[in-house]
């Protein structure tokens, strides 16, 4: 998941505490992701090359339900893995709130997309929204032989992609202690 630039778990053990650190690209407009998020990559290119404008009021009315994905990178001894899951959220504009999951995740050979691992577990996520910003955090337990607890800050914004609201952001926090970086995606269901 390029998009997100990770290079994420080791895929013999995820040794999510590895390594700490990040490189984030910065550009990422050409995005090469696996099968499973096909349809994320037109959103994350958008965003990434800032084609995309941001939501209207209109779009974000009420309540909206989103899914996609959430990714974290550059954990493990040969940084070449992304940790990739699952994410739905449900974004309370009345309220200011959102909250969701993400789940179902595993471990992506960078080059390949080949899934190398998959990790038990979930993170909770909770946060609040304040014009078209969202801040959040995703916390919890991923498992592969052993459990690691993970603590992050998602900080992203709605747009307006091809007509649907979509969400894309960046994430920064620990895992097992460790400081690590990805990237979330996410359209209106």
């Amino acid at each position: 998941m390029r998009f997100f630039a990770m290079a994420a778990l080791s895929a013999a053990s995820l040794t999510l505490a590895a390594c700490g650190g990040s490189s984030v690209d910065g550009d990422m407009s050409e995005v090469d992701l696996p099968e499973k998020y096909d349809s994320l990559e037109g959103l994350v290119s958008a965003a990434e090359s800032g084609q995309l404008e941001e939501a209207s009021e209109s779009m974000m009315s009420s309540t909206a339900t989103m899914s996609g994905a959430l990714a974290i990178g550059d954990i493990g001894e040969d940084e070449n893995l992304e940790a990739i899951g699952d994410m739905t959220l449900t974004a309370d504009f009345t309220g200011g709130t959102v909250t969701g999951t993400a789940n179902n995740f595993a471990l992506y050979d960078q080059d390949t997309q080949d899934i190398e691992d998959e990790l038990t577990g979930s993170l909770a996520i909770s946060g609040g929204i304040t014009g078209t910003s969202l801040t959040a955090d995703a916390t919890g337990t991923l498992t592969d032989d052993e459990a690691h607890n993970l603590d992050l800050d998602m900080i992203g914004t709605f747009y307006d992609y091809e007509g649907e609201l979509a969400l894309y952001g960046d994430v920064t926090g620990t895992i097992d202690g460790e400081y690590h970086e990805g990237g979330f995606a996410a359209v209106e269901d």
